[in-house]
């Protein structure tokens, strides 16, 4: 935990691999401690959504920019993630988008506009944020910082639970591969790569389910900063 933050409000910040099950715990732990939940992530695959109703321009680095610092992103207390007067809500989580949302995370200037909405949200209440790159990039200096882990096997069966309870069919071996294509490419970045933050807690939610993941850090919250959380 890092405690250099000044007078600002309050920051959780949630990094992980895809499919650890961070969106879900991250929305829990928000509602229970009465602070914003911001899926960073969402962001990205707003862009990335913008992108591909755009084929030819997919692969043009100043679109990607360009939809990153003109068009509003915004991200509903109900979960609801609109772009502009659009709600993509349910197409940031299509298995296209899954794959091509690279193109916009791996951009360092699509990265640099979004980090910067990102830290100004996060500054003007507490904020439960989740992500790669939170705890490194975007607060480094947040108050509290968990890395949230669990085996491949285990994180694929979640993806593909969370595809079926929305109706999607998709197969394990497909789910398996596209999470380890994304787990290369998110630990090789050049900016903003995904990887453990030095003070960071690490939980290893492999043999843990939803419930007593979001109470550990609800607990770690409470324990080690409750005055500092209860004061905004």
């Amino acid at each position: 935990m890092s405690s250099n933050h000044g007078n600002r409000a309050p920051v959780v910040a949630i990094d992980g691999p895809v499919g650890v099950g961070k969106s879900a715990v991250a929305q829990r732990v928000a509602e229970n401690l009465g602070f914003r939940h911001l899926d960073t992530g969402a962001m990205y695959r707003a862009v990335a959504v913008r992108l591909l109703e755009h084929e030819e321009d997919r692969r043009t680095v100043g679109t990607a920019v360009g939809i990153a610092r003109n068009e509003t992103i915004e991200l509903r207390q109900d979960g609801g993630v609109w772009i502009g007067a659009r709600d993509v809500t349910e197409s940031i989580r299509e298995e296209e988008v899954s794959r091509q949302v690279h193109l916009v995370a791996d951009d360092p200037a699509v990265r640099e506009a979004l980090v910067e909405q990102q830290r100004r949200i996060g500054l003007q209440r507490p904020t439960v944020l989740e992500g790669r790159d939170i705890g490194t990039v975007v607060f480094p200096d947040a108050q509290w910082k968990i890395y949230l882990d669990a085996s491949p096997d285990v994180r694929a069966q979640r993806r593909v639970a969370q595809h079926m309870a929305k109706g999607r069919k998709v197969s394990l071996r497909e789910v398996q591969t596209n999470l380890q294509e994304r787990d290369d490419r998110d630990r090789s970045r050049q900016v903003g790569a995904l990887r453990v933050a030095e003070d960071a807690t690490v939980v290893d939610t492999t043999d843990m389910n939803e419930d007593r993941v979001v109470d550990l850090i609800c607990a770690m919250v409470n324990v080690s900063n409750r005055a500092s959380a209860e004061a905004y």
